[in-house]
């Protein structure tokens, strides 16, 4: 099993911090955008689509990173409780058989 490991920063400021990259990535993508309206390629619509869906999932993280901020030291007291030797199993969900 892996152990996981958590950041030392706080949840605050890793929420800042990728909010700051989510800006850089919109940044980046209107760069791109630009150089297709001059220079359009079929091919690099999808690439740029690509990179509208990455600054989304990061502005996502950022959100959520913000929501748990208030209760980092709950989280993180979960996590760490859950990652001891002794700690018990994920519950495990049953299907019924067909």
């Amino acid at each position: 099993m892996s152990r996981v490991v958590m950041p030392t920063a706080s949840f605050a400021t890793l929420a800042f911090e990728l909010r700051v990259y989510a800006h850089r990535e919109v940044l980046a993508n209107h760069g791109v955008e630009e150089f297709l309206a001059r220079y359009p390629h079929p091919g690099l619509g999808v690439t740029l689509a690509q990179l509208r869906e990455s600054a989304a999932l990061v502005g996502q993280a950022s959100m959520l990173l913000s929501l748990l901020a208030p209760h980092e030291a709950a989280v993180r007291a979960m996590v760490e409780a859950g990652t001891r030797p002794d700690a018990a199993p994920a519950p495990v969900r049953e299907v019924a058989a067909p």
